[in-house]
């Protein structure tokens, strides 16, 4: 069924790093979500009007307010679909991630409502009505919110989106609160301790502990998360594979929503190359990187020596003093002015950030005091960088 509607409802499917066929699969999760709410809330209606069943036409009112998180998944990818304005010159990609925490705020208060409801239970045990038609219409309810959750779980893998993965898990709660519904049921023809109540505690811890996943997962990209490993190593290694480039560093991606990257980059190249030509090669690196990974990178030339003998001895002994206080610290940027009584090594470090305040002084203290052990005339000038 997800195939089908796939391909016969989003055209272009594969190309999920274009911007109109991700909205186009937030519409899609959306319009089914809220299809099958409506159908489940249409059906429950129908049979609890027709036996005189309060629960059941509750539990159908209860479906139509499920279709808010679908509802919540069309507006937010139509509005991350939206062209570059003067306003926003990067888009409205991020608008996708206010869609995932608002249906995150959705599950917590779900979890909330069924957290009081089991305490009143436990409270004020009462009498748990039993109906054969309310059991089918239960179990019916949980394959369609499992068929939901399947569904957004794979258009949520295939466009890497924290929105379907909230949708999915909006529904696999829903399937877990109904089954506590039908333990308490069956319980209460057995024993007259609220089973339900303690169980329904349980499960609205976990869809508490669910909802605030999901809140940290769309947080994390608003505030500004580190980069992907697996991106920036493609990235490095695509720009590294062109001529004239030695070296790599100060890597920075900025997320503007799923799909929307900018980046830039400081790479090394050899002083003594022909800027016009090496200016040509970074336009093809900066080109290679966005046909191959689909992010916007801008690249800084920093020219270093590479063929000065006594340049490289002094870098390839500064790198062996810093990584001798820590094996995680890296180098670059390193120049040298000579003086006969002064030799500044000029050079920055990246560190872990655990390295702040005082701890950040020492190393810079550390550092120069093992170059001038080796050489009183050393003067070493430090930027510390962390590792981004």
């Amino acid at each position: 069924m997800t195939q089908f509607i796939i391909r016969h409802f989003i055209p272009d499917a594969d190309n999920v790093r274009d911007s109109q066929v991700r909205e186009r699969y937030g519409v899609v999760s959306g319009i089914v979500g809220i299809l099958c709410n409506v159908f489940l809330f249409a059906v429950k209606l129908a049979i609890g009007l027709i036996s005189g069943s309060v629960s059941i036409a509750a539990d159908a009112v209860n479906n139509l307010s499920d279709g808010l998180s679908s509802l919540i998944s069309v507006v937010g990818f139509k509005l991350a679909g939206k062209a570059p304005d003067s306003k926003h010159p990067f888009g409205y990609g991020r608008t996708e991630y206010l869609a995932g925490l608002a249906v995150a705020f959705v599950i917590c208060m779900v979890g909330v409502e069924f957290a009081k409801t089991s305490i009143d239970h436990i409270l004020h045990p009462a009498e748990v009505f039993f109906s054969p038609i309310l059991m089918v219409i239960l179990a019916l309810s949980m394959l369609v919110k499992l068929w939901m959750g399947a569904f957004n779980r794979d258009l949520g893998n295939r466009i890497d989106s924290t929105v379907l993965r909230a949708a999915m898990q909006d529904s696999i709660n829903d399937v877990i609160t109904t089954s506590v519904v039908i333990v308490g049921m069956i319980a209460s023809q057995f024993t007259t301790i609220p089973v339900d109540g303690y169980i329904g505690l349980v499960v609205a811890a976990f869809i508490l502990w669910s909802g605030i996943g999901i809140a940290r997962d769309t947080l994390s990209p608003l505030i500004g998360q580190a980069a992907d490993p697996d991106i920036a190593q493609s990235i490095e290694k695509i720009v590294l594979s062109f001529d004239s480039i030695i070296g790599v560093h100060d890597l920075i991606i900025h997320n503007y929503g799923a799909g929307k990257s900018l980046a830039s980059l400081h790479v090394e190249v050899p002083d003594s190359a022909n800027f016009v030509a090496v200016h040509e090669i970074v336009d093809e690196a900066e080109k290679a990187v966005w046909k191959q990974t689909g992010v916007f990178l801008v690249i800084h030339m920093d020219p270093i020596s590479v063929n000065d003998e006594h340049v490289r001895q002094l870098r390839d002994m500064t790198y062996a003093a810093i990584t001798k206080i820590d094996t995680r610290l890296s180098m670059h940027d390193f120049r040298v002015v000579d003086g006969d009584r002064q030799i500044n090594l000029i050079f920055d470090v990246v560190a872990p950030f655990e390295y702040q305040g005082e701890k950040q002084e020492q190393l810079l203290k550390d550092i120069r005091r093992a170059l001038r052990a080796r050489d009183r005339r050393f003067n070493a000038v430090i930027t510390l960088d962390h590792q981004m």
